[in-house]
C-alpha cells in the first residue's frame, strides 16, 4: 500500500493508504465530481486510467481461479 494525499467530497485533502488501481479510481471519481455513476458512463477513452477506472485490472481478469 502508498500513502496517497487525496482530494475528499468536502474540498479538503486527506492521506489515504491505497493500491495503484485503488488511487486510480479514486482519481477518476475526483474527476467527475464523486458521482459514480458518471464513472460508468466516462467517455475518455483516450485516458490512460480509463480501463483501470473502476478499481479493477482488467489484465488480471480471470487470475484468483474461480472455479
Amino acid at each position: 500500500m502508498i500513502e496517497h494525499k487525496i482530494r475528499n467530497k468536502d474540498g479538503g485533502t486527506e492521506t489515504v493508504l491505497l493500491g495503484p488501481v485503488k488511487a486510480i479510481r479514486h482519481n477518476c471519481l475526483e474527476c467527475v465530481c464523486w458521482i459514480s455513476t458518471e464513472v460508468k458512463n466516462c467517455t475518455a477513452k483516450l485516458c490512460a486510467m480509463y480501463p483501470y477506472r473502476f478499481g479493477t485490472n482488467p489484465e488480471r481478469a480471470g487470475i484468483g481461479g474461480k472455479g
